[in-house]
Parts: structure tokens; sequence; C-alpha cells
């Protein structure tokens, strides 16, 4: 049996993107601006090249950063 070929995931500029947050973060935050940096840092962390937009119903909307040369 021949091995399936892994799929790349294509991420083009300009595009929104949801990424699940995870639910923990909306109990261990204290304040509404503790949890915009919990979701930010895991944004960051998880999905390098991501910007968040905004946060809605538990999950990030992002956009992807451009590289820059």
């Amino acid at each position: 049996m021949a091995k399936k070929k892994q799929v790349e995931k294509v991420h083009k500029p300009g595009l929104e993107y949801e990424v699940a947050i995870p639910h923990c973060y909306t109990w261990l935050a204290r304040t509404k601006q503790e949890y915009i940096a919990y979701v930010m840092g895991y944004v960051r962390a998880s999905h390098p090249g991501f910007r968040v937009v905004r946060i809605e119903k538990g999950k990030a909307i992002c956009i992807k950063e451009e590289q820059q040369s």
C-alpha cells in the first residue's frame, strides 16, 4: 500500500484564518486584558507568522504576516 503524501497547508497573505483558543484561557485569565495577552502569546507560539486581528467566540481571527525581505 502506498504511503499518503502529506498535504501542505497554503496560507495566503491578506486572508483571515480562525485559530481555536484553548478553553482553559477563559478561566485562567482574571481580566479581559490578561485574556487577550494569553491569546496573543498562544497564537505567536503555536502559529508563527500569524497576527491576531480580533477575538470572537473562542476563536482568534488572524491574518498571515507578509515576509519582509
